[in-house]
């Protein structure tokens, strides 16, 4: 299925070891908010600003792509790929509970992502080690 984002949309058979719970969801939040002022960091230090598009792989609740928007502005947008449906939703929610315009979510496995326009920067925090084959992802995107 192709989104109206231009992205091929597909449900992966491989889940992710820890779940998808709304305690998984909680756990992951307290996470981020502990180690996003590194990643804020190591993001800046790599280019990441005003204006910019990035993809971010494994979105999961949305916490790195909350950060990136925050980076790239209004004038830039954030698109991140997620393959659970229910990270998703949480993560649209908090999306738009910070009142971001510039950040999406699709559902689409990591090997799958087609999009017609380029991204300045693709960013994925805790990602490969969930991945059955990540080198082939990799070369992928």
């Amino acid at each position: 299925m192709v989104t109206s984002t231009g992205m091929t949309t597909s449900n992966s058979t491989t889940e992710y070891a820890l779940g998808y719970t709304n305690a998984e969801h909680e756990r992951l939040i307290r996470q981020a908010e502990r180690i996003a002022p590194i990643t804020e960091r190591l993001f800046l230090e790599a280019g990441i600003g005003h204006g910019q598009r990035v993809l971010d792989l494994g979105s999961g609740v949305g916490d790195v792509a909350l950060l990136a928007a925050r980076l790239v502005g209004p004038s830039g947008e954030v698109v991140g790929i997620e393959r659970d449906a229910s990270s998703i939703a949480r993560a649209r929610a908090r999306v738009s509970e910070a009142g971001l315009r510039n950040v999406s979510f699709t559902q689409v496995d990591i090997n799958q992502i087609v999009d017609a326009r380029p991204f300045d920067a693709a960013v994925g925090r805790f990602i490969l080690m969930f991945i059955p084959d990540p080198v082939s992802a990799l070369r992928s995107n």
